[in-house]
């Protein structure tokens, strides 16, 4: 599945992936990169949880006793401080890489220049110290360097293991004796009058012809060697990127208390205290605390009805993001999470949708939802919808709402939708309804009227019957948003 930049952005992915803390370029790549595992992939992605939970245990670990990391320590303190100590040492050098990925992508008979060998040769001697300190880890499921040793004593003949790089002597038998004749000859020009040179700056010159073509003979050898091993470069490049990722996921699953999602062995989402990141900073930052949500979603369309300014989009993205973040390997923002894997995820907004331009919000969203169910008529999906057919007249969105979750319903899918329509949740699977307007506060007049509608709000979802009405709020949200009295008066004489 491609995560697309709108879905990103929508979902608030992008906002935890600004979050994360990758130190090489491979880690970064990796990143904008995601891997998603799908259907089938389960062991796969098994694996990758159990490498992002060894990494928070080492990460955490001070001394004996390792920090609370929301499950039960899997090493011994002696194996735990060892590990730690290597992995910090994996995470220093990492920060060293420079991307030579694309020294490799080069025309056949292209030598590397000084500066791609000076490259190169950095990569293998950090190379080394990552794979010393890996080694001495408790080993990751699926991470493995291709040894590039052979490479490394080739472009560091004299075993130094600097991070520089020259065409020493070693490198070619003939070097030694022509830049020998060629210091002792500068050395002559220096005591030399000047006007007595010539001879000697033309013998010199011809030397330092000479010491180019042969240090052009050995930058020829070396990249012909070193694209011998280009397989290898680049499996190891990958493999950085890997091991930079998972050290990354471990370190904001840690600073955001994320617990590990459990692959639920049906097609049943459960969630429970799951918050969304993005939206519980935002409310934090004015003072306010964002309320977790508890979902059990099936087969088929659950409807969620509710106020407005009551969270409904909010849940929708929550559940979103928490799918998104377990499908690409991450820990997710709950307090638990049983979920299945999906071949595809989406969220349909009115105001969304690369290829739609011109269209209406309703177009759009038909324009997504026919991509949608067109592409997935084999696939096991999850969508959710906000507020659909909100763009048209009530009674055909209405009517159109209903046919959608009544057509989800006989689709290999599972389903979310918000709606302010009534009649929607008499055909869905389950229906929620935001609990609402429902506390009675005096003395805030004065306040700003966001935060009089945010204390009298209760965010949580709550399970309701088929057919139950949707919340009537609009004229207490009006009053609360201070409108005109005057239209508030007719508005309330029309009810």
């Amino acid at each position: 599945m491609e995560l697309t930049h709108e879905l990103r952005v929508n979902a608030g992915l992008q906002w935890v992936l600004e979050r994360l803390s990758p130190l090489s370029p491979f880690g970064k790549t990796a990143a904008r990169h995601l891997r998603w595992y799908g259907p089938g992939q389960e062991e796969a992605l098994e694996e990758e949880f159990d490498n992002v939970a060894l990494a928070m245990e080492l990460w955490s670990a001070g001394g004996t006793q390792p920090a609370d990391c929301g499950f039960p320590p899997r090493l011994a303190p002696a194996a735990r401080a060892e590990g730690a100590a290597a992995l910090r040492g994996v995470t220093k050098a990492l920060p060293l890489f420079h991307d030579i990925k694309g020294s490799f992508d080069r025309e056949p008979g292209v030598p590397f220049d000084l500066v791609e060998l000076f490259e190169i040769k950095h990569f293998l001697v950090t190379l080394e110290q990552v794979v010393d300190a890996y080694g001495q880890m408790p080993a990751m499921g699926g991470i493995s360097f291709p040894s590039l040793q052979e490479a490394l004593e080739l472009m560091d003949p004299e075993g130094r293991r600097l991070p520089t790089f020259s065409i020493v002597n070693a490198y070619h038998n003939d070097l030694t004796p022509l830049r020998a004749e060629k210091a002792k000859l500068e050395k002559a020009i220096r005591m030399t009058p000047e006007d007595k040179r010539g001879p000697l700056l033309e013998k010199r010159r011809v030397l330092a012809v000479q010491e180019d073509q042969l240090e052009l003979v050995v930058r020829q050898d070396l990249t012909r060697k070193m694209m011998d091993y280009r397989g290898r470069f680049v499996a190891n490049m990958d493999t950085l990127g890997r091991l930079d990722l998972i050290v990354a996921k471990a370190k904001l699953a840690l600073r955001h208390r994320c617990v590990r999602p459990r692959l639920s062995g049906d097609q049943t989402i459960r969630l429970e205290g799951v918050i969304h990141p993005q939206v519980a900073e935002d409310l934090r930052e004015r003072g306010e605390a964002f309320t977790p949500l508890d979902l059990r979603l099936g087969k088929g369309c659950t409807v969620i009805t509710g106020a407005n300014m009551g969270g409904k989009t909010v849940s929708l993205r929550s559940a979103v993001l928490t799918l998104l973040l377990c499908q690409s390997g991450f820990f997710v923002f709950a307090q638990a999470a049983s979920l299945p894997l999906f071949h595809r995820v989406d969220l349909i907004l009115a105001d969304s949708g690369p290829g739609a331009g011109g269209l209406s919000s309703f177009g759009k969203e038909v324009y997504l939802l026919d991509n949608l169910l067109r592409e997935t008529r084999t696939q096991f999906f999850f969508v959710a919808l906000d507020e659909f057919a909100r763009g048209t007249n009530p009674q055909e969105g209405a009517s159109l709402a209903r046919a959608l979750v009544r057509h989800l319903g006989s689709r290999d899918c599972v389903a979310l939708m918000t709606t302010h329509y009534d009649g929607v949740s008499d055909v869905a699977e389950a229906h929620y309804q935001v609990a609402g307007l429902v506390r009675e506060i005096q003395g805030d007049e004065g306040d700003d009227p966001r935060k009089r509608i945010a204390r009298r709000m209760d965010y949580r979802l709550l399970s309701a019957p088929p057919g139950a009405p949707c919340p009537r709020d609009a004229l207490r949200v009006c009053r609360l948003l201070k409108l005109d009295q005057e239209l508030m008066e007719l508005f309330q004489a029309d009810l």
